[in-house]
Parts: C-alpha cells; structure tokens; sequence
C-alpha cells in the first residue's frame, strides 16, 4: 500500500510540475514570449548564443529591465527548452554586455583585491556615468548577482555563490554583425 501511495504521490507532484510549466508559459507577456521565440530560434543557430537585451534591440523594442527580468524568470524556470540554458546556464542572458563588465569588473577586484571596488573606482576604469551605473547596479541586484549591503562602498555584497552565478560563461560576452543582418551574441 505504501508503494502504490508514493507512487500516487510522485504521479502527482509530477503532473502538478508539468501543469505549472504549462501555465507558467500561457502566462507570459505577449512581448516576452515574443522574446522567447526570437531567442530560441536564433540559438537554434550554429554558435548563437544571443542575450535577452540584444534580442530586445534586435525586435525594436525599448530597453525594458521589468519585461527582461520576465523572460530570464521564464529561463530559469524552463532550462529544458534550449541547450544553450542548459550548458550556459540561464542568466547567462539576463545581464546586457554593459553590465556583464560592470560584474566582471566587481568580481575581478574582489577576487584579487577581497574588497569591493568603490562607485568612483568604477565610474573611472568602466566609463559609466555614476547614475547609470548606480541604475545598473539595482538591475545586477534585481538580477540576483548582488544584494543590498549599507556598509559596502558600492551599497551592495556579491551574493555567496556569485562564482557560479554567471553558468560556465560567466559574464563574457561576444557580438558579432555579419553583412546587412541583425546582430547576434556568440560563445
């Protein structure tokens, strides 16, 4: 009886799964899932790997951090539905090429220097103008690569695990532009 319980179980939890999947999915945005479907053929492509602000560029959308935050949720919730989420990991292609330097620049001095760089240290090596990096800072932190911390110089800590928060890429970056087409983000 126990067996046939816990298979029960399992059986449901499985559905309940495969019926939140499905409603996760019904639930996005038209232009988000717009998005999806750019991304998705797009890395269907030999060597694509294209993030969600370049796709949003790229379909002539505003840069919109509340409707690309939507569609890395989607990501992480659905890594099944592309292997570069699988291999790459999804906020791989949350972070736009700005900011994944603005992350690379923070871990980069915190890995070397075990401190956090200050916001004129970064405004200086990055030139970012200091409104928009303290912008993209709360994005990073929306994003959650980095969480509020009063005592640091930059008014956010790196998250425990922001080594493998990246996925194996990291926050590199590479667009490439052949001929006449759209641009596209490669590995």
């Amino acid at each position: 009886m126990k067996k046939v319980f816990s298979l029960l179980v399992a059986t449901g939890l499985v559905a309940s799964v495969v019926v939140a999947r499905r409603a996760d999915a019904q639930e996005l945005s038209p232009k988000a899932k717009q998005i999806v479907d750019y991304l998705l053929a797009d890395w269907s492509k030999h060597m694509h790997s294209t993030g969600i602000s370049l796709a949003m560029d790229n379909l002539g959308f505003e840069p919109d951090d509340v409707l690309r935050l939507e569609v890395g949720e989607h990501f992480r919730g659905h890594t099944e539905i592309a292997n570069n989420l699988k291999f790459w990991g999804a906020n791989n292609y949350i972070l736009s090429s700005e900011e994944k330097r603005i992350a690379k620049q923070i871990i980069n001095t915190f890995d070397l220097e075990e401190e956090l760089p200050t916001i004129d240290a970064l405004v200086q090596e990055l030139g970012i103008p200091e409104a928009r990096l303290r912008d993209r800072l709360r994005f990073l932190r929306d994003a959650g690569l980095l969480q509020e911390a009063a005592e640091s110089p930059i008014g956010y800590k790196l998250i425990r695990q922001y080594g493998r928060w990246g996925g194996p890429l990291r926050h590199n970056y590479h667009t490439i532009t052949i001929g006449d087409g759209k641009p596209f983000g490669v590995w």
